[in-house]
């Protein structure tokens, strides 16, 4: 009589021990030979859980025996099939059956001839299905073990800040965005926004922010079916800081008029001259603002450089944003002529030297080929030169692209008389944030940084 033969491991790590394929394929081929079987197929469903009916091979093997090409089919044991009892019966009593498909096990007794014998393949089921769940409660024990040691639990999406190491089982922290992320940390502390750090930090939602600046991860910790344990990872903030956000996360108020929540053209960039706490915008009277030391804040003594004596006055937005505007056009208009050729020039001169060098060295070269051994020592000093003048070219060449920026950023200064009236102020502000580094504002005098190029 002629067979099918259905066989299956899945990834769950070595519950599958002594049931490998090799395993099943011989207690299979062992059980046909005696009963007087041929198999004429292998339905092979390797890596996939028993858990469901999700798997190729299985749907091959249901198709076939729907169209009548299958009489029998053997399996190693009836969790092969399944190890979800609803799913195992299923697919005797509403696929097996009604197409005329024999079943049978090389290593269980399954029948449907008589009611003791349906009872006892029923009770198969049921026996498959409790191992199933036994095993995934050693698989979750396990897990959780791993967790209150410290190890990542694998799987799912990875804290935004790090990536995974598959071998240590340990979170490594990405540098980019560990620096990245305590940029956005402070901001949120000195009382920006989520929507605010968004546009500062590049963040493509706020989402995002929402998940660094409140998962436990993020101070070493690993949290795991609703508790936390100590990871072995590398924290990429401080305890203390992170705290702290979270208690102004809880606490902080929804009033928009201490909150900074869309960009001013100074966001982010002023500085408190006296004592060197950051400054930031407050909504004042009939819609307009006025910047003020955060220091004059009592309630954020956390911040770096907080200074509760400090006796810098508030001032009107306005009027300081009118004075960077003149400053910043100013620089505009004295950089019209500026030609940044200054770093190319440097190359020119230094491959100049070398041309000329390499030159001496060939007509010396000449002379000692003529016989004059008095040239040697001067061969020899003028090789170390050039090979000197040849390490300078090359630095000077891996810093190329450094230069460059700086000959874009002064391109920028130059277009900003141009281009100002006719950009918003959120563009405005972009762009003053890659030309100043700090503008330090002392009793309504302004004094700008602006950044080394």
């Amino acid at each position: 009589m002629e067979c099918v033969a259905y066989m299956r491991v899945s990834t769950e790590k070595q519950a599958e021990e002594g049931n490998g394929l090799e395993s099943q394929k011989r207690d299979i081929l062992d059980y046909c030979t005696k009963n007087e079987l041929i198999v004429t197929d292998w339905y092979v469903d390797d890596g996939y859980t028993g858990a469901n009916m999700n798997r190729p091979e299985l749907q091959r093997l249901v198709a076939d025996c729907k169209h009548k090409r299958i009489s029998c089919v053997v399996a190693f044991k009836l969790d092969r099939l399944s190890r979800n009892m609803i799913d195992g019966l299923y697919m005797i009593e509403k696929i097996f059956q009604p197409n005329g498909v024999q079943f049978k096990c090389a290593h269980d007794s399954v029948s449907y001839d008589s009611p003791m014998e349906q009872a006892y393949t029923q009770m198969m089921a049921v026996f498959a299905q409790l191992d199933k769940n036994t095993m995934m409660l050693r698989m979750r024990g396990g897990m959780l073990e791993r967790v209150k040691q410290g190890y990542w639990m694998g799987g799912g999406n990875l804290p935004y800040c790090y990536s995974y190491d598959k071998d240590s089982g340990i979170l490594i922290p990405i540098a980019e965005r560990k620096e990245q992320a305590n940029k956005a940390l402070e901001l949120y502390i000195s009382g920006y926004s989520d929507a605010m750090i968004c546009e500062i930090c590049g963040y493509k939602g706020e989402r995002v922010v929402n998940r660094i600046l409140t998962s436990p991860v993020n101070v070493g910790m690993i949290p795991y079916k609703g508790k936390i344990y100590q990871g072995l990872h590398e924290p990429i903030f401080d305890k203390e800081r992170f705290e702290l956000a979270q208690q102004l996360r809880k606490s902080r108020s929804l009033n928009k008029a201490s909150c900074i929540t869309e960009p001013n053209l100074l966001t982010g960039l002023c500085y408190c001259g006296v004592c060197g706490c950051a400054m930031r915008y407050q909504k004042w009277t009939h819609g307009k603002h006025k910047i003020y030391c955060m220091s004059r804040n009592k309630a954020m003594s956390y911040l770096p450089n907080h200074n509760p004596d400090c006796n810098n006055s508030l001032e009107w937005a306005d009027d300081i944003e009118e004075q960077v505007e003149k400053e910043m056009l100013k620089i505009s208009l004295d950089l019209s002529s500026y030609k940044p050729k200054e770093k190319e020039t440097k190359l020119d001169i230094m491959q100049s030297q070398l041309d000329k060098e390499q030159a001496k060295l060939k007509r010396l070269y000449g002379l000692y080929a003529d016989g004059n051994d008095t040239v040697l020592s001067m061969i020899k000093e003028l090789e170390a030169n050039i090979s000197a003048i040849k390490e300078n070219i090359s630095e000077e060449r891996k810093n190329f692209s450094v230069k460059q920026k700086n000959t874009i950023v002064y391109d920028e200064i130059k277009k900003l008389a141009d281009v100002w009236d006719s950009i918003d102020k959120k563009q405005k502000n972009m762009i003053l944030k890659t030309i100043i580094d700090k503008i330090i504002i002392v009793n309504g005098n302004v004094e700008i940084q602006l950044k080394n190029f």
